[in-house]
């Protein structure tokens, strides 16, 4: 309920003649129990109509930790989980979502179609050419579908495989070669309400958020967001300006969300507004470079408690080869910032178990934080830390997951180091529960029956019969030329590029941020064609 993508979805499909869009949710585990108890199948949020009722069941999937709901998800409602064994009436089972855009092989075995990029505009010409195929063999519809850029449908593609590694991705059916990700250049183009209330019940609760900006053009080279949703956009201020005064008068609290909302270029404007009219304003995220003292002070009388920020490495050796760009001299000085404005909580992002790093950028984790927490005097500071988990189109897609005892070794050293320091709280995830993230973040589609195993007996079990493969798979670097899982989608950004800034980043050379619709490295904005 929270994630504004699928609330935009919602909105667009019903905002179209002829569909009827309506929300159905993974009910807890206690009621999930009672669904089986009493035979009940999953039935929709508006109408509690069974899903299985409906044309097409459609899946917003942000994260790989989600993919095991999706087969709980259509055994509740009495749907078959794979694909080949759906037929008429069955409904179409489709996905899109940031994880899916990325690598979408771990649940080619269990999705129909998927809509590959961002929803705006390409999510309408689906529907509508849904529509006409109705009625017709599944099979027919399928490849009627995929005649849509941004649509992948896996059963027209055949994986052939060496051992753990693909040795070919071939087309079957005249199925297209490559799948053209959607991209919404211009965020004011569609009427899509990009802000919603949060109920009390959700992450932001009584929060009147909306979308302000989408992607970040700074290109942190671990960071999967940052490239998937180049070039970076702004919505008009105008606009942004009656989207908080919508808020105040709503619930008196806005949240502003984007992929990096402190990059927006009249950000000190929005939150002034906020203030002046006795409102409270928040970041979904905060880029320490970017503060000054107005800015701090704004954050302060728009009713912050906590800052956040994510410097992301101890070393600013490392923060070059992530190509983070921030020095621990501007770590401090924002530090000092957020401290004079009188903040008594803050909270650092770091990850270990980069590409190059050494138990000395480990060591420089706890050495920053006490640093930190010296210009703090007093207060709270959090400190989350967790494994570094290559992700696709990415520089660092080629890049191993680190050994999990090196990892665990790691978090071990920055737990001990702080152990006897006082207003220090860590929080981390272990290297086991990441090694299943890192598997099936770049795993190919071998991986659609170990989610359904692991959907009804749990990872732990599941992972047992395989865990040399997947050790093989997730421990390995890959080659320059090897065929990748998601080799045969393009989100416009230059295959070359990534492998460039890879190379660059072992070398710790830094990048600077993308200008805009100029720079024409990456080959988004060259995509893009003329505005």
């Amino acid at each position: 309920m929270t994630n504004l993508g699928f609330q935009a979805v919602y909105h667009l499909l019903n905002a179209m003649d002829g569909c009827v869009c309506e929300r159905a949710f993974l009910p807890y585990i206690v009621e999930i129990e009672e669904f089986e108890r009493t035979n009940t199948e999953l039935f929709s949020l508006e109408s509690q109509s069974p899903l299985r009722d409906f044309d097409i069941i459609a899946f917003s999937v942000p994260f790989e930790d989600d993919y095991v709901n999706i087969p709980r998800i259509l055994r509740l409602a009495a749907v078959p989980v794979l694909s080949s064994e759906r037929r008429s009436p069955c409904p179409l089972v489709m996905a899109g979502g940031v994880a899916v855009s990325l690598n979408p092989e771990p649940l080619s075995g269990i999705i129909d179609l998927f809509l590959i990029g961002e929803g705006e505009g390409s999510l309408q010409s689906v529907v509508e050419l849904f529509g006409e195929l109705k009625g017709r063999p599944k099979k027919d519809a399928l490849r009627g579908l995929d005649s849509v850029d941004c649509v992948y449908v896996p059963a027209l593609y055949e994986f052939i495989y060496d051992g753990t590694r693909i040795k070919e991705i071939k087309p079957v059916s005249g199925a297209k070669t490559r799948i053209k990700a959607a991209k919404n250049f211009d965020l004011d183009r569609f009427d899509v309400p990009q802000n919603f209330v949060m109920t009390p019940d959700t992450e932001f609760r009584d929060t009147f958020c909306f979308e302000v900006e989408r992607g970040c053009g700074r290109g942190c080279r671990f960071c999967a967001a940052g490239f998937l949703y180049l070039p970076p956009r702004w919505r008009d201020f105008g606009k942004v300006l009656d989207s908080v005064k919508k808020g105040l008068e709503s619930t008196g609290k806005v949240g502003l969300v984007g992929t990096a909302v402190s990059e927006y270029p009249r950000i000190k404007e929005t939150i002034s507004y906020g203030v002046e009219n006795e409102g409270a304003v928040t970041l979904s995220s905060l880029r320490l470079d970017r503060l000054d003292e107005s800015f701090v002070g704004l954050l302060k009388k728009g009713g912050y408690s906590t800052v956040t920020l994510a410097p992301e490495a101890g070393t600013e050796r490392m923060r070059n080869i992530i190509n983070k760009g921030i020095t621990d001299a501007g770590i401090m000085e924002a530090a000092r910032l957020i401290t004079e404005a009188g903040f008594l909580k803050i909270k650092l992002y770091f990850i270990v178990g980069l590409p190059g790093e050494t138990d000395t950028d480990a060591q420089g984790i706890v050495d920053l934080s006490r640093r930190v927490k010296e210009v703090m005097k007093r207060g709270e500071l959090t400190l989350s830390v967790n494994p570094f988990i290559p992700k696709p189109f990415t520089p660092f897609q080629w890049a191993g997951f680190e050994d999990a005892g090196v990892i665990d070794e790691r978090l071990r050293l920055i737990k001990k180091g702080l152990a006897r320091e006082r207003g220090f709280i860590i929080k981390s995830l272990s290297a086991k529960e990441a090694f299943i993230q890192a598997y099936v973040a770049r795993a190919d589609r071998r991986a659609g029956e170990l989610i359904i195993n692991a959907s009804v007996k749990g990872w732990k079990e599941s992972i047992r019969p395989v865990i040399r493969f997947l050790e093989d798979s997730v421990y390995s670097g890959r080659a320059q030329d090897e065929i990748l899982p998601w080799d045969m989608i393009d989100h416009g950004v230059k295959r070359t590029y990534l492998w460039r800034e890879y190379e660059k980043g072992l070398k710790a050379g830094l990048t600077p941020p993308c200008d805009v619709g100029r720079c024409f490295r990456c080959g988004v904005c060259i995509a893009r064609g003329p505005s």
